[in-house]
C-alpha cells in the first residue's frame, strides 16, 4: 500500500468510528413503558375496542391487564369464540361476528351452537368457546380461511366451553408464558357475538 492509500483507509476508519460515536450519543433513550395503574414495567397496550390509535391504548403490566380483562369478560352480554393468545402477533382483540368474512362468521355460528351450558373447568354458566392455538401461523390465516380450516383441521384442538373467569385465567396463563407483549389487547364489549383472536394487521 502506498502512503496515500494508508491515509485514505485511516480516514475512512476514523469517519466510521466518529459516526458510531455520534449515533450513540444522540440516539434517544427509550425507556420501557410503565403500567398506568401500578408503575411496574408494561408490555401490553389495553384498549376499549379493536384497532384503537396508539394514543388510545393504556400501558398495563400483565397483572393489571388481567384484572381489566376480567371486568370486560364478566360484563360482556354476548357469547364469543376465544382463540388462545400466541406470540408474534401484535394485537389480541375482540371483533364482533359481523366484522369478519363469511368463513369466520359460519364457524362462529357452528362453534357457538355447540356451547355447553356449564363451564368445563368450574361448572358456572358458560358464554365462551375456547380454542387452543400453539403457533402464530394458523392464527394469522384465520381471517381468510376461518377457524375450522386453520385451528381445528384434523382434530388439532377441541373447543371447550368456559365461563368468563376461567376464560380470563387461560388468557392470563398464556400471556405469562410468552416473551414480549401486545401493542393492543381488548376484551369483548356489548352484546354482539364475536371472536377474540390474535391479529397481524
Amino acid at each position: 500500500m502506498t502512503g496515500y492509500q494508508i491515509v485514505l483507509v485511516l480516514a475512512a476508519v476514523l469517519a466510521l468510528i466518529g459516526a458510531a460515536i455520534l449515533r450513540a450519543t444522540t440516539r434517544k433513550r427509550h425507556r420501557p413503558k410503565s403500567c398506568a395503574q401500578c408503575g411496574k414495567p408494561s408490555s401490553y397496550g389495553y384498549s376499549k375496542g379493536a384497532e384503537s390509535e396508539l394514543g388510545e391504548t393504556v400501558p398495563l403490566c400483565v397483572d393489571c391487564l388481567i384484572r381489566k380483562l376480567d371486568e370486560d369478560y364478566c360484563m360482556y352480554d354476548g357469547r364469543a369464540v376465544v382463540v388462545q393468545p400466541v406470540a408474534e402477533l401484535p394485537r389480541y382483540v375482540f371483533r364482533p361476528k359481523a366484522s369478519w368474512d363469511e368463513a369466520v362468521r359460519n364457524d362462529v355460528d357452528f362453534l357457538l351452537a355447540g356451547l355447553q351450558t356449564h363451564c368445563f373447568s368450574c361448572g358456572q354458566p358458560a358464554r365462551y368457546v375456547w380454542v387452543n392455538a400453539l403457533e402464530p401461523g394458523p392464527v394469522a390465516k384465520l381471517p381468510e380461511l376461518g377457524i375450522q380450516r386453520t385451528l381445528l383441521a384434523g382434530g388439532k384442538a377441541q373447543p371447550v366451553s368456559l365461563c368468563a373467569k376461567c376464560t380470563v385465567k387461560r388468557i392470563g396463563h398464556s400471556l405469562r408464558e410468552q416473551e414480549g407483549g401486545y401493542s393492543e389487547i381488548c376484551g369483548p364489549r356489548g352484546d354482539a357475538d364475536g371472536v377474540v383472536s390474535g391479529m397481524g394487521y
